[in-house]
Formats: C-alpha cells, structure tokens, sequence
C-alpha cells in the first residue's frame, strides 16, 4: 500500500515513521541481518528513494533507532536520578537510576530488545571508540559520585564497577521476564544486594556515618 506524499515540511515525520518501522521490525525478528531496506519501506509505504533522502543506507538507520532508544533510556533514568543528585544523596540517585533502567526495560520490552538483546552488526561508537550510551555514563558518573562522598569502595574504577552493575542490571532485567515462574526475590532486594556486594554501597536502611569503607585515600 502506498503512502500517502508528506505535505511539504512534513519530512521529519517519515524520518520518524522509518525509524519506528525499522525498530518494531528489529524487535520482531531480533536479528539487525534480517531487516531489509525493502522490509522498512513497505512498512511505512513508501519507496527505497524516500528512505535514501534521509539516510544514506541502512547501517546508518539502524545507527539512529539505536541512539533514539539509548536517548530515551538516559532520559529516563536520569529523570528518576537527577533530582537526588541535585539534593547531595548519591547512593540514593545511583539506587533511583538502577530502578529506573529496571523498570524502563520491563514498560519497552521492544525497544530493550533493540538495545541489548538482538544480533546487531551495526554498533553505536563515538570517534574515540567508547560506546556513546549515556545511560552507562550516567552509571560511572553516579558510582563515582559515591565513592567520592566515601559511600562506596575508593580504590576500585568507577568505569570497571559500571560495567559490572550493568550486566547485573540486564541480568534482572532479562531474567525475570524469561523465566516469570522462579521464585525471584523482590526487585528492590535484589538491586540492593547487587550495588551493595558490587559497589560497596551500605544496605538500605544501613546506618552511614560518612567514613570510608575501605582504608586509603579516595582519589
């Protein structure tokens, strides 16, 4: 079915409408290998030349379904975070931003797929090299942010501990969604003994008297 022509500087809104289309297509068949050109232009009804007036092939459209949804991702969690940070208490916006990617994953199963969970060629990089996922800066932004009010392990790297959070932030977030019937313990519980045992974080509830965790210097 062929779609009816934008008026004239509507052009944003197929932009919009291919990378929707290329992202429910990544979803439903969970390989970037799988998703044609032809495939995303039939979805939105229209015809390759359209889609080439605003991406030069398909690695770069898949490039920006992925940063639109890492976007997204950062907006949530620094939504959840930043006004804790704002208030001085960053063991409590580094728990906040971990419960926000857990509960951003669990509302846009789709779109988590998308990120983390499909075959993907196509990677998202900045020139250095890094991953260009603001999510996971935020993450180091905000362990670091701990270790330096001395609520967190001083002598380990912010950048290495985030990496670690992570996978078991995705771990709880893909697990329990694949296996729903395996007596999971509650949410909060398990994220708190996940910052506690990987970052160094007090328990909830823990008294904190503002000393070290661990002897020596923090940087």
């Amino acid at each position: 079915m062929s779609r009816t022509r934008n008026p004239r500087g509507q052009g944003d809104q197929l932009r919009e409408d291919l990378l929707d289309a290329t992202e429910a297509l990544l979803a439903e068949l969970e390989d970037e290998r799988r998703v044609t050109i032809r495939a995303i232009v039939e979805r939105v009804g229209v015809t390759p030349p359209s889609l080439y007036l605003h991406f030069p092939d398909k690695a770069a459209l898949i490039r920006a379904v992925v940063a639109r949804r890492f976007a997204t991702l950062a907006a949530a969690t620094q939504s959840a975070a930043g006004p804790l940070e704002a208030a001085g208490d960053p063991a409590a916006a580094l728990r906040a931003g971990c419960r926000a990617y857990l509960d951003w994953a669990r509302d846009n199963p789709g779109s988590y797929r998308v990120l983390f969970e499909i075959q993907r060629d196509t990677e998202l990089e900045r020139p250095d090299g890094t991953t260009g996922s603001e999510a996971f800066d935020q993450l180091a932004r905000r362990i670091a942010g701990c270790q330096q009010a001395r609520m967190a392990d001083p002598a380990a790297d912010a950048g290495d501990l985030a990496a670690v959070v992570w996978a078991g932030l995705h771990g709880i977030a893909t697990l329990t969604v694949l296996r729903k019937r395996f007596p999971w313990p509650p949410i909060e519980q398990m994220l708190d003994r996940l910052l506690t045992g990987i970052v160094g974080l007090p328990p909830v509830g823990a008294a904190t008297t503002g000393e070290p965790i661990t002897e020596g210097p923090v940087s």
